[in-house]
């Protein structure tokens, strides 16, 4: 019986211990696998949080860029829209300030032809008219022969001659009040070569001594030429010379050649 139950005693010792070894081993096993699932499962954890942190900065990061991107494209197509709204404003404006100075331009042309339309509606031109003077109520042309008018003339107020340098026969000077009338000897003819104002005679203009520079134009016109203090009008080798005093004519002469 002792020994039955001593090797009872080891059976269930042996059966003890194994149990005992079975489940501490089996305690120790599952503790084991435990913290194994626990290390894997935060390795998972980690990764997943990282792998999740990364793709939240990749996807923040790609965001900002496409956010940048749009900003720029904004901004760009901001810029592009102003420039375009600048530039047609700017070609808007050109043409206006063209037109403007178009519009100055045709006004300073249309003034200018009208001064000059007024200018010459103010002057008057010289003709053929103009080379004679009226003595005593006859009309006396520069360049005709005075033998034609000393008989309606009666005598004059003086006279005088002189032996002519080209001709047989005297070259004459005849005074008829303020006028004094040159004439030189050709081909038997008493030419009118000079005809002088002295007086208060006046030319078929009506300009006389006393007369301004203004009447004169206002008679002849501005293509005159000056020599001296003389204006000088010129036509078919005649001349109308005007001696000027300052602003006013001081002697006359029509000549010739």
């Amino acid at each position: 019986m002792r020994k039955f139950y001593n090797k009872g005693t080891y059976v269930m010792s042996a059966f003890l211990i194994g149990t005992m070894m079975m489940s501490g081993c089996g305690a120790s096993g599952n503790q084991a696998e435990e913290q194994t699932v626990q290390e894997e499962s935060s390795v998972v954890v980690s990764e997943s949080i990282h792998e999740e942190t990364q793709t939240t900065t990749e996807t923040e990061t790609a965001s900002a860029e496409e956010t940048q991107t749009t900003t720029e494209t904004l901004t760009e197509t901001e810029t592009a829209s102003e420039a375009a709204s600048i530039a047609e404003t700017e070609s808007e404006r050109k043409p206006q300030a063209e037109t403007e100075i178009e519009i100055e331009i045709k006004t300073q042309s249309t003034s200018q032809e009208a001064e000059q339309e007024s200018k010459a509606a103010a002057e008057g031109s010289v003709s053929s008219g103009d080379f004679c003077m009226t003595v005593k109520g006859v009309t006396i042309p520069l360049g005709d022969d005075m033998r034609n008018y000393t008989a309606q003339l009666g005598d004059p107020d003086a006279y005088g001659s002189a032996k002519s340098c080209v001709e047989e026969g005297d070259d004459k000077v005849y005074t008829y009040g303020g006028v004094v009338i040159y004439t030189y000897i050709t081909n038997g003819m008493d030419i009118i070569s000079i005809i002088e104002i002295e007086g208060s005679e006046s030319l078929p203009s009506g300009i006389h001594i006393g007369s301004t520079k203004a009447d004169v134009i206002a008679a002849y016109g501005s293509n005159y030429t000056e020599e001296g203090t003389e204006l000088l009008y010129e036509m078919g080798g005649k001349t109308i010379g005007l001696q000027m005093n300052g602003d006013t004519v001081s002697f006359i002469e029509l000549f010739g050649r």
